[in-house]
């Protein structure tokens, strides 16, 4: 009896992710694989959709454009503040976590002068097309 991965069963990964351009985000061949229960929302849907069908053993890889992955960047979500506003020490490209209204959330410096900081709360990854290499390890039901 053949066994494939169904949107109910927890796999068994090893996936590379990469930008478009050739960047890799994370790769676990040569570590620990990746354990996800194919119903887990933490996991981007189009992911988790791409391995259900699949057999242990079995290896494909994906597009996901960047509305099917971390969405698109929205510069609404920018924002300008007084540079002493910012912890001590802090430069540009650092990630720094804040409370707005009652929600933490997780702020990127992605310009500093001397006077102001341009804040971004849009995902690091937002607005990149990513290229997924999967190989399914295992199915457990």
């Amino acid at each position: 009896m053949e066994i494939y991965a169904t949107e109910s069963d927890t796999v068994t990964v090893h996936y590379r992710a990469r930008t478009r351009d050739g960047g890799v985000i994370e790769d676990t061949s040569g570590r620990k694989p990746l354990v996800l229960n194919l119903s887990d929302d933490h996991f981007l849907p189009a992911f988790r959709k791409q391995i259900v069908g699949m057999r242990p053993g079995e290896s494909k890889t994906i597009f996901l454009e960047a509305e099917e992955s971390f969405g698109l960047r929205d510069y609404r979500y920018q924002m300008t503040v007084p540079r002493e506003c910012l912890p001590s020490g802090a430069a540009q490209g650092d990630q720094i976590a804040t409370t707005i209204h009652g929600e933490e959330l997780n702020l990127w410096i992605v310009q500093l002068n001397k006077q102001e900081a341009t804040l971004d709360m849009n995902h690091p990854l937002a607005g990149e097309s990513l290229e997924l290499s999967i190989q399914l390890v295992s199915v457990d039901s």
